[in-house]
């Protein structure tokens, strides 16, 4: 925002005070996040331009509630401010908009921190260090009691404790304003606190940089940080990259507990060579290793508490050595003893070869678990599928423990149609999201999450797209997929009641994030009942006549009521005209319990094709049951090539494609 529009802001929240109406020209937000700072997975797919907005709405209130000297209020305002931006992708940290609302927020809290009595639990580590520094060491007891229960706690540490008033100001930030921080952090870390020590253990690190991610970030996969540092270990993208953390985009493995751990534990050895000193180690960890050797090097010591850093720097590892004596002893330090969370447990299962790629929505679905839980399980993934193609061969999926086995038989009987694909396309002249969508048979707002497209009308030609398939949805294996184009005037329920589903269902099969629909858009519905039957052509269906072409098997379907023949031919890819031809319908009327031939087979012989306009090799090849990497092959193409009008194309029987 420019100068302008912030003290625009400012009159805003100055003239807010004797009013409880909100700012002018702002909405509240239909969907506040709930009041906790532990970011909803779900959220991290959200639009950031949405997010910015929310975020600065909270930031305004807040600045309100401070003015009228409601400093709980604007706490709590702040805290959810930085609720939404910790929940954006970390690329996203390059976008001006978003940087300048994290500084915003950020030293706003800071302007109000003199005034709180105590920090949120997941408050940022900048925010510790800062409250850190107004700790005062002359409040200490005349006895120095607080050294000697340090001095006793210390005994039990296999890190290096130093003893002074630094550190005892770090013990009494967590005993007063740190205090509700310090307890969620200590049932926290029953996550992670058995991986965690068994890595370090195998690295020969010692067991008490397990405080380091508790300082760093809470042990939250999503924890904040305006300066774009990721995961519990609190890994810089340059960082992250030295110490083999994938970044992609799919994945950001410095989102991942385990291998961020390996990554955090090779780090810190590798810091410690080079400094042979903890205490310079831990601030090389937040400062950087250049820094402080240059710090060495301009002040001629080696001694930490004796070296001109950073101010956070210089409160960096106080409050890791506080940290540590207060769990080593919680009752010394007047602690009652924590109730640890349970600890991560999970299988891992390894995505089969021939499967292009894992839609978590599919396999939350067929295990009868939440989207939410396989997003917890799974922090690096950044869409909701898994890597494609060949960067995901391999790759392992974690999922509720005790349920890997039943996830790869309950995903091995899911017939063809249920399996998802992945196309690549590359973006044409005068294509947009929504054509391209429509090509394919998906929803525009599926696309755009594949590829973090977050303004759908910035896409450029010869930018080359993933495109998920549109298979896999609940009930795939017991129900048959239909598009329905939405009316004027309809709306889901009215949707979910002619098609006997739930609302919830198909805001889950289309990825809608509300209820709001608009006519014209398409809408997937998995209709839970057999009515398509497979069987020989020689059975008691009538006997077709006038194109010999398909004398092998073919298939049946039973109209429903509602079906139209539109909606039949885009859902087996066929053309309305050829449905009229082979069952000898001379209109479009079809009627409920009616027999249709759905004659998608070949004999085995060759086609071929004519192109028109507006056709794709996609939308080719769902027309003729084929795959479309195949149907490029046989053409000497690839499957990011044009079509032009007029080209002919030839189509091989599908069973002649494997």
């Amino acid at each position: 925002m420019g100068r302008v529009a912030l003290v625009c802001a400012a009159a805003i929240a100055l003239a807010a005070c004797g009013s409880s109406r909100p700012p002018a020209k702002l909405s509240m937000p239909a969907d506040f996040p709930a009041d906790t700072l532990t970011v909803a997975p779900e959220a991290t797919v959200s639009g950031h331009e949405d997010l910015v907005v929310r975020a600065q709405w909270h930031l305004l209130r807040a600045q309100e509630a401070s003015l009228c000297s409601l400093f709980t209020t604007a706490q709590m305002e702040l805290d959810e401010a930085l609720h939404l931006l910790a929940a954006m992708d970390p690329d996203l940290g390059q976008d001006s908009l978003v940087q300048a609302m994290a500084h915003r927020v950020e030293d706003e809290y800071l302007r109000l921190l003199p005034q709180l009595e105590r920090l949120s639990p997941d408050s940022p580590l900048t925010l510790l260090l800062q409250g850190l520094s107004e700790e005062r060491v002359q409040d200490l007891s005349p006895d120095a009691s607080q050294l000697i229960r340090i001095h006793q706690a210390a005994q039990s540490c296999d890190m290096p404790i130093d003893v002074n008033a630094r550190v005892a100001a770090s013990v009494h930030f967590f005993q007063t304003r740190g205090r509700a921080t310090m307890e969620a952090w200590m049932q926290r870390a029953g996550l992670y606190r058995g991986m965690i020590v068994e890595i370090l253990g195998e690295a020969g690190l010692p067991e008490d940089l397990l405080y380091l991610a508790m300082i760093e970030s809470g042990f939250n996969p999503h924890a904040f940080s305006r300066a774009r540092a990721v995961g519990i270990w609190q890994f810089m993208a340059h960082t992250g990259r030295l110490e083999g953390l994938q970044q992609t985009h799919w994945i950001d493995e410095r989102r991942d507990p385990v291998k961020s751990t390996r990554a955090a534990a090779n780090h810190l050895r590798y810091l410690y060579a080079q400094l042979d000193d903890w205490r310079l180690a831990l601030a090389a960890y937040n400062a950087g290793l250049g820094r402080v050797r240059r710090a060495i090097d301009r002040d001629g010591t080696r001694n930490y508490w004796e070296l001109g850093l950073p101010r956070e720097t210089r409160n960096y590892v106080p409050l890791f050595m506080a940290a540590t004596v207060i769990n080593r002893n919680p009752e010394l330090f007047g602690f009652a003893p924590p109730e640890p969370e349970t600890p991560v447990a999970y299988d891992e299962v390894v995505i089969p070869r021939d499967v292009p790629y894992i839609d978590l929505r599919v396999a939350a679905d067929i295990m009868g678990q939440s989207y939410a839980t396989l997003r917890q399980l799974n922090p690096e993934l950044r869409q909701r599928i898994t890597p494609p193609g060949e960067a995901g061969r391999g790759y392992r999926l974690r999922v509720p423990a005790g349920h890997g086995t039943t996830f790869l038989e309950r995903y091995a009987a899911l017939p063809p149609s249920a399996r998802p694909e992945l196309y690549e396309y590359v973006v044409q002249t005068r294509d947009n999201l929504s054509s391209i969508a429509r090509a394919f048979g998906v929803s525009s707002r599926l696309i755009a999450e594949a590829n973090s497209i977050t303004n759908p009308n910035r896409i450029y030609p010869g930018q080359r797209l993933y495109v998920p398939g549109a298979a896999g949805v609940r009930g795939a294996a017991a129900g048959n997929r239909t598009e329905h184009t939405v009316r004027a005037g309809e709306s889901l329920s009215r949707i979910a009641q002619r098609y006997g589903v739930r609302v919830s269902d198909l805001r889950t099969w289309n990825g809608l994030g509300s209820t709001v629909i608009h006519p014209g858009d398409k809408l997937v519905v998995v209709e839970q009942r057999a009515t398509v039957e497979t069987r020989a052509r020689q059975s008691t269906a009538p006997q077709v006549t006038g194109d010999e072409r398909y004398q092998g098997d073919g298939q049946y379907h039973i109209v429903a009521p509602g079906e139209t023949l539109w909606e039949l031919s885009r859902h087996y890819g066929i053309s309305v005209t050829e449905l009229q031809r082979w069952n000898q319908i001379t209109d479009t009327l079809i009627r409920p319990g009616q027999r249709l031939l759905i004659a998608r087979g070949t004999g085995g012989q060759e086609e071929t094709y004519t192109v028109v306009r507006g056709d794709t090799l996609y939308s080719v090849a769902r027309r003729f049951g084929v795959r479309a990497r195949d149907l490029a092959r046989h053409n000497n193409m690839s499957t990011s090539s044009t079509l032009l009008a007029g080209t002919r194309l030839r189509i091989m029987p599908a069973a002649d494609t494997e």
